[in-house]
C-alpha cells in the first residue's frame, strides 16, 4: 500500500461538531449584546482559522466593524471558556467513520487528526469519541502555522515520522484541499461535511468521496 497515514480534518469530516459550535457562539454573542447567528452563518465560519473566526462571528452577529478589533480578544476568551468546559456538547458521529478508522488501524495505517481548533480542545473531543484509535492529534497552537498554510502539517508528520508522499489528507472543505496541496500530500475531499460537492470539485482534489468506506478502497488500491 502506498499510504501509511490518514490525516483527518476534525470539524465536518471526523465528527459533526457544527451544532455545538453554534450553541456556544450564540451564548457568547448574547452575552456581548449581539444577535444570534444562523446555521448558514456557522457553515461559513467553520472554514476560518482562529485568528479570523471570531472577528467574522462578531460581524455576523451585528457588531459594528469599527468595534471588532476592540472586542475580538475578550470575545475569544469568553467563548473559549464556555466551549472548553463542555466542548463535546451536541457533537455527533458521522455514520461509518469510526468503523473506517478501526479498519484502517487493522491495515496498519496510522490515523491522525489535524485541526484549526485549539490543540487542547481538539485532543479532548477526539479522545472522547475515539479513545486510543487516533494515534496523533494536532490542533491550533502558537508554535506552528494554521491551515491551509505551508508548514501546517510539519509538526504532525515529524511526530509520526512519515514522509508526505505516504500521507492521505481527508477533509470536507476547500481549506483542507489547499492544506494538502500546500503541504505536498494527496487529498480525499468528502461530501458528508460542510461544503457543497460542486465547490469541492472546482478545487480538483485527488479523490472526491461520498462515504467513509471509500477511503478503504483508495488505501487498498494504492
Amino acid at each position: 500500500m502506498r499510504y501509511e497515514m490518514c490525516v483527518w480534518d476534525l470539524d465536518g469530516t471526523l465528527l459533526h461538531t457544527l451544532p455545538g459550535l453554534r450553541y456556544f457562539d450564540n451564548l457568547t454573542l448574547e452575552h456581548f449584546g449581539f444577535r444570534q447567528i444562523t446555521p448558514e452563518d456557522s457553515f461559513e465560519l467553520i472554514k476560518y482559522p482562529l485568528g479570523q473566526y471570531y472577528e467574522n462571528m462578531l460581524l455576523k452577529g451585528g457588531c459594528p466593524e469599527e468595534k471588532v478589533d476592540e472586542l475580538a480578544a475578550e470575545v475569544t476568551a469568553y467563548d473559549f471558556s464556555l466551549y472548553s468546559a463542555d466542548c463535546t456538547r451536541l457533537v455527533e458521529k458521522f455514520a461509518g467513520v469510526k468503523e473506517t478508522v478501526r479498519k484502517l488501524n487493522g491495515l496498519k495505517i496510522v490515523n491522525a487528526v489535524h485541526s484549526n481548533k485549539f490543540d487542547s480542545i481538539s485532543k479532548k473531543i477526539v479522545k472522547t469519541f475515539f479513545t486510543d484509535e487516533i494515534a496523533y492529534i494536532c490542533g491550533q497552537s502558537d508554535d506552528h502555522p494554521s491551515k491551509p498554510k505551508p508548514g501546517s502539517l510539519d509538526k504532525l508528520l515529524k511526530e509520526a515520522n512519515i514522509p508526505s508522499d505516504r500521507v492521505l489528507y481527508i477533509g470536507d472543505t476547500e481549506v483542507d484541499i489547499l492544506t494538502a496541496r500546500n503541504n505536498h500530500v494527496d487529498c480525499a475531499a468528502v461530501t458528508w461535511g460542510y461544503q457543497l460537492r460542486e465547490v469541492l470539485e472546482s478545487y480538483h482534489p485527488d479523490y472526491l468521496i461520498d462515504s467513509p468506506e471509500e477511503i478503504l478502497r483508495i488505501i487498498k488500491e494504492k
